[in-house]
Parts: C-alpha cells; structure tokens; sequence
C-alpha cells in the first residue's frame, strides 16, 4: 500500500505540471422523472427519480428461502458477480444486482453521482424486491465500494432484514497518510478529470486469476478512474463510516487478511463502531484477499453467509 502512495503522489506531481488544462469536474445528473420504483422487464430498474440501472437477478430452481440485494465494488459491474450469484442460487438464496450509477451500464459511466445518491438507489431496489416477495427474508450485501454504500443506506429506514459487509471501502480521511490526502485534494481541484489506469501500482485484488483475466475482457469494466470520482469513493467511505453506528440490523463483516485495498486499522475501527445487534458478528479470513466472494476461497465465504443469513435473529 505505501508503494500505491508513493506512486499515486508522484504521478500527481507529473500530471499536475503537464494536465493544467485538464477537463472540468463532472458528475452524473440526476433523473427527471421522479415516481415509483419499478423493473422494466426484469432487465432494467427504474429507481424513483426515473433513472434507469441495468440489473442482474439469479433465481433458484425452487422457491428463494432468502432474497439478496448484492451491490458491486468501484469500476465494476453486477454481471461480474455471476458465478457467485449462481453459487447463492444453488443454496436457495435468490439474488438481485444492479450495475450502480456511473459504473458498468449506466448512462454517464466514469463519472460520480452522490453517496446519498446510490444510498437511496439500494434502498429504492430494496423497497421493490420487498414488495414483490413481502414473506422471504431480505438482505443487503456490499462487497467493497458497495459496502460503503450498504453503510449509508442502512443508516436509515431499510426494507432489509439484515446487511452483509464484504470487505467494505472504509478507509477513511482520517486513517489515510498525509500525503495521500493532499495528493487527491490538489488532483481533485486542478485535473479532475485526469483518469489513470492503475496498471503500473501492481495491487492485487484476488488469488484467482483466472477469474479476475475474466470479468476484465468485460466491456463494462471501467479500467480508468477520473480523480473526481476517486474523491467521491473518499467521500462515500467518510460517509458509510460516519453512519455505521446508526444502524439498527444484524451485520456480519467479512476481511481478508491478504486484503491490499482496504488497510486492515479502518476495518477494526468499523467493527468498533458498529453496533452488536442480534447475530452481528465478524469473520477474518487468513487467506483471504479483497474480492473475497470470487477469491479461490471464495465457495467457502459464501458458505459461510449462508450460514449465517439461516441463523434466526435473536
């Protein structure tokens, strides 16, 4: 992680010497045709602002005894997670994904909307699953960026019955290097769109590489990241922080120890901070790394959330 700091505050220097004139800060718009929340065809979500998210749903071949809400990481998309929405299927546990704004489908891909935004999003998505299964138990997973999400949604009223934390995007301002902090502010106000790959940082995300060859031959993977979207993650993780300790759900906060995204100082201070309602509980994994559901362990971490999704709440 300090080799990605370094990196990162060096080639701001360079970008910021040579991209002066880059384009502006931008963002996605909101809807304009606020109503109810409904799907288009099982394909498509509209949430209630009219802006419509492409959606993924995995169904088992019998009745669901659970519903899952799964939202996806930064840069990526809900169809990345097939085989694992798959794997829950084959446990009796249906699953919904959707690609959120900015990412995969979704009109204006690359750019931020708001971390209030996509808290609604989930809880809109949430409120529609709810309404058409109102007897099956409902959860909301946030694998990464997601999980910051999941954060700030749960904050407030959820349809949810309990929410599943996957090694959530929390590291915050205030756990993050000086220089880190400055790099991102001075990129942020003078080349906010300067959109770097990440190639040359050399973090790796997973022990499964083939999987991870995979899901990148996707077109809807982003593989830049403008730095105005990068500071919204920042802000999105400040944010699902801040509202961890009002949430009122059962959680289970699943970490990898392996994990090269996500230092492992936030994620104790998250569990700190969470409230222990119910079956709330976490689990380490010695040989897990960031994308924990599609590492090559990944069979026995969704085991796992089954397990503990089957746990009556106390």
């Amino acid at each position: 992680m300090a080799t990605f700091i370094r990196h990162l505050f060096f080639s701001l220097v360079c970008a910021c010497a040579l991209s002066l004139t880059a384009c502006s800060s931008a963002q996605v718009p909101e809807g304009q045709q606020p109503g109810t929340p409904k799907f288009s065809q099982r394909t498509f979500f509209s949430t209630n602002d009219g802006t419509e998210l492409a959606v993924q749903h995995w169904q088992p071949k019998t009745k669901a005894r659970a519903n899952l809400l799964l939202l996806h990481g930064f840069n990526e998309h809900s169809g990345a997670f097939d085989r694992v929405g798959q794997r829950f299927a084959a446990k009796g546990i249906a699953v919904w994904a959707f690609d959120q704004r900015g990412f995969g489908r979704s009109a204006h891909r690359g750019l931020w909307s708001s971390a209030e935004r996509m808290a609604q999003d989930a809880r809109d998505m949430l409120q529609l699953i709810k309404s058409q299964h109102p007897d099956t138990p409902l959860a909301l997973l946030g694998m990464s960026m997601g999980g910051a999400v999941t954060l700030l949604a749960a904050s407030e009223e959820l349809a949810a019955d309990h929410i599943v934390l996957v090694a959530p995007a929390v590291w915050i301002r205030a756990t993050q290097p000086f220089y880190q902090r400055w790099a991102l502010d001075i990129a942020q106000t003078l080349t906010p769109g300067w959109s770097p790959t990440g190639e040359s940082l050399q973090i790796r995300p997973t022990d499964n590489l083939p999987m991870l060859r995979q899901i990148w031959r996707s077109p809807w993977m982003l593989r830049q990241s403008r730095m105005d979207t990068v500071a919204g993650l920042v802000d999105l993780m400040d944010k699902g922080y801040a509202a961890a300790d009002k949430i009122r759900v059962p959680a289970l906060l699943l970490y990898g120890a392996k994990d090269e995204l996500v230092p492992e100082q936030p994620i104790d201070l998250l569990w700190a901070r969470l409230p222990k309602q119910g079956k709330t509980r976490q689990i380490r994994y010695p040989n897990g790394w960031h994308m924990l559901l599609r590492d090559l362990q990944g069979p026995r971490v969704i085991n796992d959330i089954a397990a503990w999704l089957a746990i009556p709440p106390k």
